[in-house]
């Protein structure tokens, strides 16, 4: 897997292109990208695939085993695991951090964290999904020449509210849910008397037609 590479291509980024590695889905040619460029800083292979596999992909030995998220659910759902190769051994020996990653990894560290803390909003966890590295690498690197993971008081308190609003929006969602299904009930039902009105005042104009002979 760590020999995985990927098609390189260029796309658009906000307002500035990045070059960017390329994962095509096996079975249904979705597209996933992952700019691994921007300016003059380049991350590793390896990188991609962290990314990808953060991302719900299936990183396959070759593209012919890669699968989007939507065609790697069945799979795991079912209990099935992607063979490794026959010539490829049980288990891989975990990738070790070599100084290429290192120094990419300090010079995150050094645009999102000073005065013995992170800047809003970044974490060891945030600092590994953007790079796509593990998140010990992040943690290792900053004990070693930062200091401590620290938090931000801002940060912090936007947390604190975050996690007393979910619960409320997730209520909330769920009235109206309740209230959607019984809106359509409703009109439903509606429909229904309607036609049956409009049947009643057919046979209302038949009658009156008959008394008036």
């Amino acid at each position: 897997m760590s020999n995985r590479t990927f098609p390189e291509v260029t796309i658009k980024a906000g307002d500035q292109q990045a070059k960017a590695m390329r994962i095509v889905c096996s079975e249904c040619n979705a597209v996933g990208y992952y700019a691994f460029q921007t300016g003059h800083k380049r991350r590793p292979p390896i990188a991609a695939v962290q990314y990808f596999q953060n991302k719900d992909w299936v990183v396959g030995s070759t593209p012919r085993k890669d699968l989007c998220p939507a065609h790697a659910k069945p799979s795991r759902r079912k209990g099935t695991k992607a063979m490794p190769d026959a010539t490829a051994p049980a288990a891989e020996k975990p990738r070790e951090m070599t100084r290429e990653d290192r120094r990419i990894i300090n010079d995150k560290l050094d645009e999102v964290y000073g005065n013995g803390a992170y800047k809003t909003p970044w974490t060891d966890s945030a600092v590994a999904r953007d790079l796509g590295v593990p998140r010990d690498w992040v943690a290792q690197v900053r004990d070693q020449f930062f200091g401590e993971a620290g938090t931000n008081p801002l940060f912090d308190e936007y947390l604190a509210a975050k996690a007393l609003i979910e619960p409320q929006i997730e209520a909330a969602l769920a009235k109206q849910d309740l209230a959607i299904k019984h809106f359509e009930a409703c009109t439903k039902d509606l429909a229904e008397i309607r036609k049956q009105l409009e049947g009643l005042r057919l046979l209302g104009r038949r009658i009156e037609k008959e008394i008036g002979k």
